[in-house]
């Protein structure tokens, strides 16, 4: 079992990691909506690129949850370090 050092630490991993994911989801986006015109191959990679990053954002999100919940858990046992 993780200790709650550990799951902290973890804690702020996922949430640098869910910062970078929505930056590049937010470049691609932006991208995607400019009315310059893209090759279509082009377009569907980027178009392919962005669902793969919201994906991960996605399981990012549910793994930040389960960390969250086990921080939680230590709190109510009273090993919070605060």
């Amino acid at each position: 079992m993780a200790t709650f050092h550990d799951l902290r630490i973890r804690r702020l991993e996922l949430l640098n990691e869910l910062e970078e994911l929505e930056e590049s989801v937010a470049e691609l986006t932006v991208i995607l909506s400019e009315p310059v015109a893209i090759e279509s191959d082009e377009y569907l990679d980027q178009h392919e690129r962005r669902a793969w990053l919201q994906r991960q954002h996605a399981g990012v999100l549910v793994i930040l949850s389960e960390t969250e919940r086990a921080l939680l858990e230590f709190s109510v046992d009273g090993w919070d370090e605060e």
